[in-house]
C-alpha cells in the first residue's frame, strides 16, 4: 500500500488553518503567522538545498532516510523560526503590524 504523504504538507496545512481562523487582527496572531511563514520558507530552503547534493545508491533504497531528512528539515525550520530564526518573521511582523489597529488594554 502506498501513501502519498509529504511532511511539507503539515506546515502548509497549519498556515492554511491559521488563515481560515477568525480574522481577529491581533498582534499575537500576526506574530504567529509570521513565524509560521518563516518556518515554511526555511523548510523549503532546506529541502531545495538537499536536492543539490548528488544521491548515492550505495546503501540501496533510501526511502526511510528521505523521510527522516524531511521530518528533520521540518523540525529544524520550526525550531529556528521560534528562536531567533533568520529574521524573516521579525521583518514580516514589523511591516504588517502597521496595518493593524492598535490594541486596547
Amino acid at each position: 500500500m502506498r501513501v502519498n504523504w509529504s511532511p511539507g504538507d503539515l506546515l502548509a496545512d497549519q498556515a492554511e488553518a491559521l488563515g481560515k481562523r477568525k480574522q481577529s487582527g491581533s498582534q499575537a496572531a500576526l506574530r504567529e503567522a509570521a513565524e509560521q511563514f518563516e518556518a515554511l520558507f526555511v523548510q523549503m530552503l532546506l529541502t531545495e538545498m538537499r536536492r543539490t547534493v548528488p544521491e548515492n545508491d550505495l546503501l540501496g533504497d533510501r526511502r526511510a532516510e528521505k523521510l527522516f531528512q524531511s521530518l528533520l528539515d521540518q523540525e529544524l525550520a520550526l525550531n529556528s523560526s521560534q528562536a531567533q530564526g533568520i529574521g524573516l518573521a521579525k521583518l514580516i511582523y514589523e511591516q504588517m503590524s502597521r496595518f493593524l489597529p492598535e490594541e486596547e488594554d
